[in-house]
């Protein structure tokens, strides 16, 4: 008897694997593993089953079941069977078993060493090896490095605006979002940089962007650096409660009024890579074919892409869904004074 497909549970499970891949915040990198763009995996992880070929592909890359995937159960008729093991390795194991019973001790012990790998490397990542000078022997002391970061401001560094010249990161066409390391490079740099702290307006955020927290002003700064930098990097956000929930999260000054009276010119709206745009709501838009991003409420319809401005001074844009390079949901709107 075939058992009645539960689409909700499906998603569900779908929404687990790709958390146990690629992270809490990782919608990009697992759409990336699939071959499709982030904006069509968040599609699949909301509330649509993906077509057969992606469940497949998404059994492929995180060693799923895919009877488990569909039904919650394995081909054994377990419940909660995650990741079944690959026929070809239960072949392996079976003929390295039948040629010799005593390779089953060595089997054992090597599954324990795997098992044991994970601890191993988290311990000696936040441990550096150094040599005592009065003994032959190798000891472990703790990297001074993670007192540093611990210290370490919470900032994200603001990398331009939403008009042509966007510097570093979008100096051409179709270029993508920063990566965690490369943010992380940047605070690095700067994070001992003589500065300037001001108190922003307000904030606010876009409510029909979910699981977004509100945020008052108080909580919110605006980091300038004294010295011109050379990587064209000289003003960040502070705030503790942005880089907790989106460690990813990068911030652009707005350009001109199409997006008023919301977003004004000189506004900075905060991203993150791993939160897509969402229908009908404010965006910070990449078009394949040109350089720099804009800021607009997107709207999807069939293979067409609406860019439409919220002051109507402005004209809706209207592009094909294969000249959308990426689209990111705008989390927060930082006003100055």
């Amino acid at each position: 008897m075939i058992s009645k497909i539960d689409e909700k549970a499906i998603i569900s499970r779908i929404r687990k694997l790709r958390q146990e891949y690629a992270g809490e915040r990782g919608k990009a990198l697992f759409a990336k593993a699939l071959g499709i763009s982030p904006s069509t995996y968040n599609y699949y992880e909301q509330d649509r089953i993906p077509p057969v070929g992606l469940l497949w592909g998404i059994c492929e890359i995180t060693g799923a079941d895919i009877r488990w995937l569909l039904t919650g159960q394995s081909q054994l008729g377990t419940k909660n069977f995650e990741k079944a093991m690959p026929r070809s390795l239960v072949d392996k194991i079976n003929l390295l078993i039948s040629s010799d019973s005593s390779n089953i001790a060595a089997l054992e012990a090597f599954v324990s060493l795997l098992r044991d790998k994970s601890k191993l490397e988290n311990k000696l990542k936040r441990a550096a090896i150094t040599s005592d000078p009065k003994d032959d022997s190798t000891v472990l002391k703790d990297d001074p490095s993670q007192a540093e970061d611990e210290k370490s401001p919470h900032w994200l560094p603001i990398l331009g605006r939403t008009a042509a010249g966007i510097v570093h990161f979008w100096s051409e066409a179709g270029s993508r979002p920063p990566s965690v390391t490369e943010l992380a490079d940047l605070l690095h740099r700067h994070k001992n940089s003589r500065h300037l702290q001001i108190a922003p307006q307000e904030v606010g955020k876009d409510p029909a962007v979910p699981n977004v927290p509100a945020l008052d002003a108080s909580q919110v700064s605006l980091v300038q650096l004294i010295e011109p930098q050379a990587d064209g990097v000289s003003e960040f956000i502070d705030c503790g409660e942005i880089t907790r929930i989106y460690p990813d999260a990068f911030a652009l000054r707005v350009d001109g009024d199409s997006m008023a009276p919301w977003i004004i010119d000189g506004d900075i709206v905060v991203l993150s890579p791993s939160v897509s745009a969402y229908n009908g709501a404010v965006a910070v838009v990449q078009l394949s074919d040109q350089i720099g991003v804009t800021c607009k409420i997107i709207r999807r319809q069939a293979n067409r892409v609406h860019l439409i401005p919220a002051n109507e001074k402005f004209e809706v844009k209207i592009y094909d869904q294969n000249q959308l390079g990426w689209a990111l949901a705008v989390l927060w709107r930082i006003r100055l004074k």
